[in-house]
């Protein structure tokens, strides 16, 4: 087998391993990630986690009143790409008025030496949008 071929042959198997384990299922839920409570109803807060993931350039892949996931999508470089991670945030009432909110980013097996935790990212674009 040449370099070439043994090479193709391990870009191949690194990507079908980073796609199983983008597809495994599992519920719609962020724990485990920061979070933070808002002063704000559950409808609005939503909308900003939307706005958040947008910015961060996720493209939304689930959008629920209580749930919303983006994905960054994979940018290879030279050396080491980046994205592909998955961010999933979770939302429920306090209160009429309040809505807590826990945020999670899932890394990838591609990418990964790449990939970065956007969950700061999201809780500061939803506390600019929003307040505390």
């Amino acid at each position: 087998m040449t370099n070439k071929s043994m090479l193709k042959s391990a870009l191949a198997l690194a990507t079908l391993i980073g796609l199983s384990a983008c597809g495994s299922s599992s519920s719609p839920t962020a724990s485990g990630g920061p979070g933070t409570v808002f002063n704000q109803p559950i409808a609005k807060t939503q909308r900003a986690a939307v706005n958040a993931l947008v910015v961060i350039g996720c493209d939304i892949k689930k959008q629920e009143p209580t749930y919303v996931e983006g994905h960054r999508p994979l940018k290879m470089g030279l050396i080491v790409g980046s994205g592909n991670e998955t961010v999933k945030v979770s939302l429920a009432t306090v209160s009429p008025q309040k809505t807590s909110v826990n945020v999670k980013t899932e890394k990838s097996f591609v990418g990964g030496a790449g990939q970065k935790d956007w969950s700061k990212q999201i809780l500061d674009e939803m506390t600019k949008a929003l307040g505390r």
